[in-house]
């Protein structure tokens, strides 16, 4: 843990997007023709051109670019012929854990400082850190991560709600109760298309993110925070990446 703890590039400027990541997503995908609930199965790069097989017909390309988390990787969900034995493995020890929010609406939340934050309970794991008025907005989000989360995924998705509002109540006061009210919650362990939050290397494993990051035959090129060796665990370093293999793979089909 401390080899990959080491290798983490902190450029203290992680700062949330205001208008939330779907904003943001919604606005850099203006253009691309953009296909959704359409999973890709297998990846062909045995002859020139790559076949990608997917439930609504094959799409053929010069090259692919493979940004699936790693858990989906080693679900086998994802097929590529030839097999990347390599792909697994590095995936294998670079497993997602697990972290999920669960929002709350606060009523006369004006009383609480904006972007005050709280920890439920400091002498036990299995507690929720709760951020109080971000952005001065009338909401507690509820952090939960590791075993509790899971563990209240399995339980649905009221079972968030009822945790946070039981600890902030012990921290609060009774009263609090009335003036919170459930929103939404993320669920990313039960998301197939993610199987988990984000990477983290497996002790003396932190090289693999190298070896999950390198293209395939001039063809398959990968991103995704688990391929970053600085900033892994952010939206940045997928996005880095993402820009990284993107100009890989228009140099490599620039040359074929």
């Amino acid at each position: 843990m401390q080899q990959a703890f080491w290798r983490y590039r902190d450029t203290g400027v992680n700062w949330r997007v205001a208008e939330g990541y779907g904003t943001l997503i919604a606005a850099l995908g203006t253009g691309p023709n953009i296909v959704f609930d359409c999973a890709v199965t297998l990846i062909d790069f045995t002859s020139a051109v790559v076949r990608i097989e997917t439930p609504r017909g094959d799409l053929r390309a010069r090259a692919a670019i493979v940004t699936v988390p790693t858990n989906v990787l080693c679900s086998g969900s994802l097929r590529f012929q030839p097999d990347l034995p390599d792909k697994m493995e590095a995936a294998s020890v670079l497993p997602l854990g697990l972290a999920d929010k669960r929002f709350l609406g606060f009523d006369d939340a004006e009383e609480f400082p904006k972007d005050s934050r709280l920890m439920g309970a400091g002498n036990s794991e299995g507690t929720g850190a709760y951020h109080v008025r971000p952005f001065g907005r009338p909401l507690i989000e509820a952090y939960f991560g590791g075993r509790l989360a899971r563990d209240l995924e399995e339980e649905g998705e009221a079972a968030f709600a009822a945790f946070a509002i039981d600890q902030l109540a012990e921290l609060m006061g009774n009263s609090i109760r009335k003036r919170l009210r459930p929103i939404a919650a993320s669920a990313w362990g039960r998301d197939p298309a993610a199987c988990g939050s984000y990477s983290h290397a497996l002790p003396g494993h932190a090289d693999a993110r190298s070896v999950l990051a390198a293209p395939v035959a001039g063809k398959l090129f990968f991103a995704g925070e688990a391929c970053s060796a600085h900033d892994f665990s952010t939206a940045h370093g997928a996005w880095r990446t993402g820009i990284a293999a993107a100009e890989a793979a228009i140099a490599a089909t620039a040359k074929a």
